[in-house]
């Protein structure tokens, strides 16, 4: 995840008090925050707009940039562990009790393809949803921005104009069961450039994880920033 600068104002990062006494441990051109701050500048940190509620490590290395405080990296793991907005809008990344099959790995780049949709975004230019393709070989993805969920064709068309256009036709398409995915059309199409659909198992979206992990990765900034509707 790509996390923005973030701009430290005068409020958010208080000048040092001159009776305050600096613990040798502080870095030099760190400026040492009593424990009286410490959860405010957290806070302030992780859920600024232009971060997203970032992770752990992201979360620490932007204070880290400016400041310092004995046992940031503890304070700051159990702040993160402890969002709720986080643990609401961010799914569990740890794998499921029981044996993994992964999928096979491919042996060149853009022959075995990931796809999903991310729906009811927060409109943007009138842009409401993102059409996911990851290539499972190079991990690399191409968003598609979209006015609103396609229908089968539709998908298929974009799947045609913007991947295999440039990349080549695949071998095959791991999806999962969106209305678009399980529609005759799409699988006929593709049925007649000789690429396979595969269906993710019910219930199971572990089955095409890159694409579902990719989404995560994109549609949970926004879930954890944006103000619930009322």
């Amino acid at each position: 995840m790509i996390v923005s600068p973030i701009t430290w104002s005068e409020e958010t990062l208080p000048p040092t008090n001159a009776s305050t006494n600096t613990p040798s441990g502080c870095p030099p051109g760190s400026q040492y925050i009593t424990r009286a701050r410490h959860t405010s500048l957290i806070h302030s940190t992780h859920t600024s707009l232009g971060t997203g509620h970032p992770g752990i490590n992201e979360t620490l290395s932007l204070l880290k940039d400016r400041c310092w405080w004995p046992n940031m990296a503890t304070d700051v793991r159990r702040y993160v562990q402890g969002c709720t907005d986080c643990a609401m809008s961010k799914n569990p990344c740890h794998l499921p009790s029981g044996k993994l099959l992964p999928l096979p790995i491919p042996s060149r780049p853009w022959s075995h393809l990931g796809v999903d949709f991310i729906t009811d975004l927060p409109a943007s230019k009138n842009y409401t949803c993102i059409f996911v393709v990851v290539d499972r070989f190079s991990k690399s993805c191409r968003l598609l921005p979209l006015k609103g969920s396609p229908t089968a064709m539709e998908a298929a068309e974009l799947m045609f104009n913007h991947i295999f256009r440039y990349f080549g036709i695949s071998e095959d398409i791991v999806s999962d069961r969106g209305p678009q995915f399980i529609s005759k059309v799409w699988k006929a199409f593709f049925a007649r450039l000789g690429v396979a659909v595969s269906l993710s198992s019910g219930y199971h979206p572990q089955t095409n994880g890159q694409t579902e992990r990719k989404s995560q990765e994109i549609s949970a900034p926004p879930a954890a920033t944006c103000p619930a509707s009322a």
